[in-house]
């Protein structure tokens, strides 16, 4: 695009830089990050284009154990009223992956076979968790299309106007243990809340387990992601 301005060529560039005076091309498979130190969750609408499009009803039990196998191809899995979406090629091999906080961005190779895995899900006091076994690492990205994703259902988050912290979706590093906000050092890990069908969703960038409603730890808010 061409703009017309009596400035000098400095001058202009200064201002095509501050006004936008150019074409914005932007890429159908970009991925839109929030500002870093974003970490609250927000509402669904601001969820970056990649993200699944699930409905999520609720009506089954609130504890349950599942299994299910992953393949290459990966899939969407369904735990009990949750839900976790594979895309393709997204696991790490556990054979030759690192694992552990500080090594969830590291390249690793994608695993080329079936792999079971096992999720414990469980409700106490209004917290919903989900716990997954193996621990796995997935391949890092910056295409959110390409991104494993947690959906984690609440009833009370239906119709919810304020308080979107409440369905916040923590790691935790074992069942019942103190919990992390991973989008306080990484805002590609923020929560978003679908108020209209009650649920949260989030990227995840490996498994042990998710809490839902859980207050974040404070002892464990500076751990890295």
């Amino acid at each position: 695009m061409r703009c017309k301005s009596r400035y000098t060529a400095g001058s202009l560039i200064v201002l095509m830089a501050l006004a936008g005076c150019q074409d914005s091309v932007v890429s159908p498979g970009a991925t839109r990050f929030e500002a870093p130190g974003v970490s609250t969750p927000a509402p669904m609408s601001l969820a970056p284009a990649g993200r699944p499009n699930l409905s999520l009803s609720g009506g089954l039990a609130d504890s349950t154990s599942v299994d299910f196998l992953v393949s290459p191809n990966g899939g969407v899995f369904y735990t009990g009223n949750h839900a976790v979406v594979f895309p393709a090629q997204s696991i790490c091999d556990p054979a030759t992956s690192s694992y552990g906080p500080g090594t969830w961005d590291q390249p690793c190779t994608p695993l080329q076979t079936t792999l079971k895995v096992h999720a414990e899900v469980r409700r106490a006091n209004g917290v919903t968790s989900v716990d997954f076994t193996p621990s796995l690492r997935f391949v890092p990205s910056s295409n959110s299309s390409k991104w494993v994703w947690m959906l984690m259902y609440d009833a009370d988050a239906i119709g919810a106007e304020s308080n979107l912290s409440d369905f916040n979706i923590l790691w935790a590093s074992r069942p019942g243990g103190p919990t992390v906000d991973e989008a306080i050092a990484d805002s590609s890990l923020r929560t978003y809340v679908d108020t209209f069908q009650g649920f949260s969703l989030r990227r995840i960038k490996h498994f042990s387990g998710y809490q839902l409603g859980a207050e974040r730890d404070a002892t464990t808010d500076s751990s890295p992601p």
